[in-house]
Parts: structure tokens; sequence; C-alpha cells
């Protein structure tokens, strides 16, 4: 076993801080984890991988914000903690090999005691680079990867990492890991977890330097290229050999409509210093947008804003949900900024603003289940009628609202309304569960008893908590007929364990789940 006991530290710490997909809910599971955490520790340290593996990753088409879906993942929990806790082991040959931040702009690996990117996203060093060449030079070439994260060869993320001083050992163990993944296939890594942004980075670092050899200066964001020159002719040029390189030695393509030379005026126009941009940057500091990757340390300290004497907060989010709103086109950064504020202020102000036109906000509605969960119990009844309404008129029957709202409902308004239980009922046997729990259902937890054989995964285990809501000895017969007839999975062992002994939350160890 090649990962190390404090590669699995690591990424317990950043799970438990952060999620483990941007995508989904942070499942209980990992709260039957935390419990058992010494036993799973000691599995994962003395087991192969190969033998670990459970079952492929969810999947969840997702509202792209100018139209269209793409595919995002959410892998079972033992194999989140091991994705995490590989990538942790590369992560920092990753970042010596990267060309300066000036050049690679995202998300900047800086490892802390839970998070890998203490530096933020590094957007503001994207555009300030822009500027910065677009004014040296006449002419800019914009281009991007198509569908980036699920064409990536996995061959080529290991002779990258290997290429950068990773053990050949290692790098291997990744590439057959995330091939267990994909079912054997060859391409694509998961779209969603914080480690497969520094996979994606490992993989351009050759591209960069290809474009470094040839003299010019260029800037990156994640897949998007800007390449600059004082000769237009140039950058044709280096725009054909591009689109061969990255083909011959990637497999990859470049997006066809997103692929145009402008003059640096035009650029600087359209990209960087029209009305819009500029009025979105007085939305972010108006609204003092900060850094979601910073190192967490605890919820006090993240409450460092007193937002309690901030008496215009409210009119300021509410201004600029509307403006951010007008261009009819979810701008993802502002909208989350907005969102992510609101919710660290525990504010309820653009909560109907939202709830009127939900289906517009898909493409951000994992920030907007998470504002609504923060927000103080009181305000729950509130959010009903709007979120109802919702429901009756068909605006929340995608599956990441389902996947979402769904969530939020489960743990706060599940049995409000009719119209909202059936909605519940709906979005899956795991948040179905949590909501039957809440309302103290034991024919649920009864029923619960004759599925879990019949069932595996997700739903299985959400069986398996649903016995909590049977008396003592009812649960400890149930148990005990469940050892001796089921074939239980190490995971499904330790939700049984931590059911039985009433479901502890470890103090210090905060969880949404």
């Amino acid at each position: 076993m090649l990962i190390t006991e404090n590669a699995l530290e690591f990424a317990r710490r950043h799970i438990e801080a952060y999620y483990d997909t941007d995508f989904f809910p942070k499942p209980f599971e990992f709260l039957a984890i935390w419990y058992c955490w010494d036993e799973v520790k000691s599995y994962l340290l003395s087991t192969s991988l190969k033998d670990v593996m459970s079952s492929p990753p969810r999947v969840l088409p997702w509202r792209k914000a100018r139209g269209g879906y793409r595919v995002v993942h959410q892998l079972e929990p033992l194999d989140a903690l091991i994705y995490t806790a590989l990538v942790y082991l590369v992560a920092e040959k990753v970042e010596h090999a990267r060309m300066g931040p000036d050049v690679s702009c995202a998300y900047r690996i800086e490892l802390s005691h839970n998070s890998f990117f203490s530096r933020g996203s590094g957007f503001d060093t994207y555009r300030d680079s822009c500027e910065r060449l677009a004014s040296q030079h006449a002419y800019v070439l914009s281009t991007d990867i198509s569908d980036f994260y699920n064409q990536i060869y996995l061959h080529r993320i290991r002779n990258g990492l290997e290429d950068i001083g990773a053990s050949p050992a290692l790098a291997k163990e990744i590439e057959f890991f995330l091939m267990r993944l994909n079912i054997k296939s060859s391409q694509g890594i998961p779209v969603g977890p914080a480690a497969s942004i520094i996979l994606a980075e490992a993989a351009l670092i050759d591209v960069d330097q290809f474009i470094a050899q040839r003299g010019l200066d260029h800037v990156r964001y994640v897949d998007d290229y800007r390449i600059f020159s004082d000769d237009e002719e140039e950058l044709k040029t280096i725009l054909e050999d591009l689109v061969v390189y990255v083909h011959q030695q990637h497999r990859l393509g470049l997006v066809a409509e997103k692929t145009k030379i402008q003059d640096s005026d035009t650029f600087l126009h359209v990209e960087l210093q029209n009305a819009y941009q500029l009025e979105k940057l007085d939305l972010m500091r108006s609204i003092e947008a900060g850094n979601q990757y910073g190192e967490y340390n605890d919820e006090e300290q993240e409450g460092d804003h007193d937002d309690h004497n901030d008496s215009d907060l409210g009119e300021r989010l509410s201004n600029a949900l509307v403006h951010a709103k007008e261009s009819g086109v979810i701008d993802l950064g502002v909208m989350r900024a907005i969102i992510r504020r609101a919710k660290h202020a525990q504010d309820y102000t653009i909560v109907p603003m939202l709830c009127d036109d939900l289906e517009f906000y898909l493409p951000v509605i994992n920030d907007v289940a998470l504002y609504f969960d923060a927000l103080p119990s009181q305000d729950h009844l509130a959010l009903a009628p709007g979120l109802s309404h919702a429901c009756l008129h068909g605006h929340l029957e995608s599956q990441s609202a389902r996947i979402w709202i769904g969530w939020y409902l489960a743990r706060h308004l599940a049995g409000h309304t009719g119209v909202l239980k059936q909605y519940v009922q709906r979005c899956g046997v795991p948040t179905a569960t949590v909501a039957e729990l809440a309302k103290g259902n034991r024919a649920w937890a009864k029923e619960a008893k004759q599925k879990i054989s019949t069932t595996a995964s997700w739903d299985r285990r959400a069986y398996i908590y649903a016995l909590s809501g049977l008396s003592p000895d009812e649960q400890k017969v149930s148990f005990g007929v469940l050892r001796n007839s089921v074939s239980l999975a190490k995971l499904d062992e330790w939700v049984c364990k931590w059911v039985e002994d009433g479901m502890p939350t470890l103090i210090g160890h905060p969880s949404n789940a």
C-alpha cells in the first residue's frame, strides 16, 4: 500500500472541512467513518486498493451557466478518502513543476492543515496577467480545451506525474485507481473532487512548456488559454501547432467557437474592461467575497465579519443579485459570491428572489441549498410556500434540484406540506430516509429491515441508517439477523456499528451530512 497515514489524515481533515465533491451533499457515511476512524485507517493502510474499491461514482447532469449540461461525480466515501490521499502525495511535486502563477494562474497548490489551495482560485491573478500582457502586445489568441476533464487520458496523467518526479509505483497506482473508477475506461477524471483540479494541472504542464518554448507570452486558467504576440501570423502558426500538439500528445481538441484571434484593444474591452466586467468587480468588492478554499479552522473563526452591525448588507446583496441576473446568464463567480456571502451572514433578504426563479439558479443550486440550510430555524417555515409553489409548477424536477433541494427539505421541511412530502419521496432512498426518520416514521424503519438484503451501496447504507428508528430491542435483533444473513461490505459494517452505538457525532468534527 502506497498511501501513508499522513495522507489519510490529511484526506480526513480536508473532507471534514470542505466536501468530498462540489456537486453533492456530504453523505452521512462520513460520520460513521470518523467514528470508526482507527479501524478504517488500519484497513486502508493494509489492504490493496483494488480490493477496497466498491462501486462506480454517482453521476449527475449539471446545468451549465450558458446552457447544456456536464456530468459531475460523487465517489463512494472510501474512494473519496483514497483519491484525496493519493493526490496529496503528489500535490507538491505538481506545484513545483508548474509554470509561475503569472502563467498557470488557477488554484496554486499550497498544502495546509486541511486545504490544497490556501491561496484561493487565482482568478484575480489571471485577470491581472491578461491586462498586463494585452497592454504589451498587439494581438491575443484565445482558446480552450474541449470537454477537458472527461477527455483526459489517464496514461498521460501517469506519464506526467513520473516526469515531475513522482515515484513510478505511485503514478501507476493513481492511474489504475482512476481506471477502476471509470470501469476500465482510460479517459476521464471525476468532476467535483478537489483532487481532480491537481491532476488536471499535472496533465497540462507540458502544454504550458510547449507554448513557452516558442517564445510567446501566455496565460492559462484551468483549460482556458490566452496567448499574446505583436504578430497576428505568429498566432495563427502557434494555433495550428497547438492543435497538433494537444492531439498527438494528449488526444485532446480545442473548442472551435471559443478559438479566435483579436487585437488587444478588442480583447480588453470584450473580456476584461467592458461595463459589465467592471461592474462585476464592484459587485464582488461590495459583498466582500472571500476565498472559499482558504484554510478552515472552526465555525467561530469563519464568522469573523461582524454582520450583525452591517445594516445594509441585505440591501447590497439584493442589489447585487438583481444586477447579476439582468444579463439573463448566470455569472458563476458573482452568483456564488453573493449566495455564499448571504449564507455566511445568515441573511434572509435574497431568499424570496431565489425562490421566485429557482430554475434559473440551477447552475448554483448547491450553493442555494447550502444557504437555505444555514438560515436560522425560524426562517425555514417562511421558505415552505415558495418551495411548495416551485414543486407544484415543476421547477425542481431536474436531478440536481432533487439532490440538493431534497436534501434541504429532508433536514427542515419534509413533513410541512403534502406537496413537499411527495417531492422528497421522489428524491431517492437516502434523502427519503433522512426525512422519514426526522418525522419519527417507525413504519419506514421497520420496512427497511427487509430491503437491506436486496439493495447495495448508497441505498443499502440508507436502509441500515433507517434502523436507528427502531426500538432498542428491535434494533438489536435486526442487527443480529443482518450480520448472520447478509454479506456486508466494510463500509456497511462501519455504518452498522455507528448506528448501533447511537450515531454519535465527534466533537470538533462538524458535518453537513
